[in-house]
């Protein structure tokens, strides 16, 4: 190949790469926009650390350490600390689980709104750009993200809990410093419980009673049955073995050994009893004849003045009585 057909080549395969790389840059572009169409708003429903203000050149973000968000300023040359807003105080508590801690934090319009909470409620803090607090709004649930619709003027919260999740929106037609809660756009999933499941399915309990009824009779059933096969089998064991012995005793014949010895199904009650009687009185002899007679015998103890009161007065008295 020439320097002519290569240098046409080379030409050739430049434009397309740069074709190519122009096209997979504005595909990202086209995607956004296009997601930003469906959705309404860029801002996801995500927790935000950090945020930054392009007009007022601020950064807002979380200190975890001291439980507060910070606001620093940014003049393109240096950045300098303006601001800390304290979520909720924390040294000197034992309520962990009482204490606010802020989760998301980000600048809209003007405004710095920040999001905390801690088990079973959460507050939202507008602050200006300066740091100063001018609204705070508390509502229940547990949430841990938020977002703004610029053209809705609506901010939306959300979060999620091991039992549920919860949903607030508010009204932000006022602006953000002048946030409305409407009831009827808040809603809070609770995941039912097993006995609330229960009695909405029966709210009579008619169906736990023959429930219950019947496992403890069908348990009662079981009871019998095992412990009447059982006690059949023992009673078999022992015959057999019985009917061994007295075979290898005596060496007569099985058969007749087997018939002359009665089965634990041909005894009565009485030779029962009569077993038990006989079982407990050889027991009773095999007991020792104890001596009930008792023997005291008197220790002496030696004399100890350590807690003679004598040796605790005052030696004044003594020299006064003559001693």
């Amino acid at each position: 190949m020439n320097s002519k057909k290569f240098l046409i080549v080379w030409t050739v395969v430049c434009g397309l790469a740069a074709g190519l790389q122009a096209q997979t840059a504005a595909a990202p572009a086209s995607q956004a926009e296009a997601s930003v169409q469906a959705v309404g708003f860029a801002d996801p429903l995500i927790p935000q650390l950090f945020a930054f203000d392009k007009e007022s050149q601020i950064f807002a973000g979380i200190n975890s350490v001291e439980n507060a968000v910070d606001l620093i300023v940014y003049d393109g040359a240096a950045m300098a600390f303006r601001e800390r807003f304290v979520a909720d105080v924390v040294g000197g508590r034992h309520d962990v689980e009482k204490i606010y801690r802020p989760q998301s934090v980000a600048v809209y319009d003007g405004h710095v709104v920040i999001l905390a909470t801690q088990r079973d409620s959460c507050y939202l803090a507008v602050l200006n750009l300066q740091g100063e607090e001018v609204q705070r709004f508390y509502f229940a649930g547990n949430a841990f993200a938020f977002s703004y619709d610029p053209e809705a003027k609506e901010l939306y919260i959300a979060g999620e809990n091991a039992l549920g999740y919860d949903v607030t929106v508010l009204d932000a037609a006022g602006g953000l410093d002048h946030l409305v809660f409407h009831p009827d756009l808040n809603f809070h999933y609770l995941k039912p419980k097993k006995a609330e499941e229960m009695q909405k399915n029966d709210p009579n309990g008619v169906a736990l009673m023959l429930i219950a009824i019947s496992v403890v009779f069908c348990g009662l059933v079981l009871l019998y049955v095992a412990f009447k096969f059982l006690g059949k089998g023992i009673m078999a064991i022992n015959h057999r073995r019985a009917v061994r012995a007295e075979h290898k005793a005596t060496g007569g014949d099985k058969a007749e050994i087997k018939a002359s010895i009665p089965k634990g199904e041909d005894l009565s009650g009485d030779v029962y009893a009569a077993i038990a009687a006989a079982i407990y009185m050889y027991q009773s002899e095999l007991h020792d004849e104890e001596n009930t007679i008792l023997t005291i015998e008197k220790v002496s103890r030696t004399y100890s003045p350590w807690s003679s009161k004598l040796y605790g007065m005052n030696p004044y008295f003594q020299i006064k009585n003559g001693k």
